[in-house]
């Protein structure tokens, strides 16, 4: 070998090696396959466990996973279109051991020839910290729906005291005033009239204490189902904001659990709360369907539209709240506003 040949040869193998990530280099065939390796530095030897001249004997075919084998196809294919691609998967070393790599694959000339270089760096620290981060995700979800059941239950128990306790007193009440009214109604009309005014202040007050209930917790949502609540909700909205409230609602039972339900009903209820703090709005729009094996519910209103920068304000603690129930149900949820022409709240979960 003449001494100008060595000595560029010498250099490209010092720069082969200097190299931290695994290197491989291979001949693409006649019928589009990658041949042997033929050339590895040594951080290659080292991660897999062979000598140079066994990973000559040896492919990419031989060293990724069974299920990643149909990779090479489209890699192939990437390569001869563009000359480079980057696909993650697998190093399988001597004893089998799985090993996640990033491979970034080029096309060029070596010794006169088409070859591939597949640059493969070890993302096995990324990938733990990935695994760390989802398992982190998937435990504060948990906490968040286990507080939302809990949430749900000292709701329920409240709302259900101040209906037994509460409204039981306030009936007994009435109905001692009514008859002291009575007894007094001969003898002295000014005291008697008195009462029947403090006896439609109670009856006010029983209605306010059956209001606070069912805001808690609606009856209907346990007695009659998500659809039934939906309607009243509507129903009750319209009545109390004078804002004019359209629904479109299935008509049969929906197969959902009790957290379902709950989360859904909340969703709603934020959405109404929003129109009516916010949107300056004369008319809602409501719809919920169930399509493809997703259940879809739409609040729309006609009212000022919501921005960008109140979508993303981490202070509104209103659509923190939506987003998170949405995120319990392995669902998602999109806002999105027209300044002047109103804003469309959608959540979408799997349903089977």
């Amino acid at each position: 070998m003449p001494a100008s040949a060595k000595k560029n040869e010498d250099h490209y193998r010092l720069l082969f090696n200097s190299l931290n990530d695994a290197v491989f280099v291979n001949y693409i065939t006649r019928d589009n396959t990658f041949s042997n390796f033929i050339e590895v530095n040594e951080v290659a030897c080292n991660a897999l466990a062979y000598s140079r001249d066994e990973l000559f004997k040896r492919n990419l075919y031989m060293s990724l996973p069974r299920r990643d084998l149909n990779l090479i196809g489209s890699v192939i294919v990437e390569l001869n279109q563009t000359g480079q691609a980057v696909f993650e998967s697998f190093l399988l070393n001597r004893h089998r051991k799985p090993i996640p790599v990033e491979i970034s694959a080029h096309r060029f000339i070596f010794n006169g020839k088409e070859a591939i270089l597949s640059i493969a760096r070890d993302i096995t620290e990324r990938k733990n910290t990935e695994d760390k981060l989802r398992a982190s995700e998937t435990r504060l979800r948990d906490l968040a729906s286990r507080l939302q059941i809990i949430r749900e239950e000292e709701r329920t128990m409240i709302a259900r005291e101040i209906h037994d306790e509460l409204g039981q007193a306030l009936s007994v009440l009435k109905i001692r005033v009514s008859l002291l009214a009575k007894k007094l109604k001969a003898k002295d009309k000014e005291i008697s009239s008195q009462l029947d005014n403090l006896c439609g202040m109670i009856d006010q007050t029983v209605e306010s204490v059956q209001k606070i209930s069912s805001k808690l917790r609606p009856g209907l949502l346990d007695e009659l189902g998500l659809t039934a609540a939906l309607q009243w909700q509507a129903q009750e909205f319209e009545k109390e904001t004078g804002i004019q409230c359209r629904y479109s609602l299935p008509q049969n039972d929906l197969s959902l659990d009790k957290d379902q339900i709950t989360a859904i009903f909340r969703i709603f209820q934020e959405a109404l709360t929003n129109v009516a703090r916010h949107a300056n709005a004369q008319k809602v729009s409501v719809y919920m369907k169930t399509e493809n094996n997703y259940l879809s519910l739409e609040v729309t209103d006609n009212g000022n539209g919501i921005t960008q920068q109140q979508i993303d304000n981490p202070k509104s603690l209103g659509l923190l709240g939506m987003r998170e129930r949405a995120m319990i149900l392995g669902g998602e949820l999109s806002i999105y506003g027209v300044r002047g022409e109103g804003t469309n709240v959608k959540l979408l979960i799997p349903y089977q």
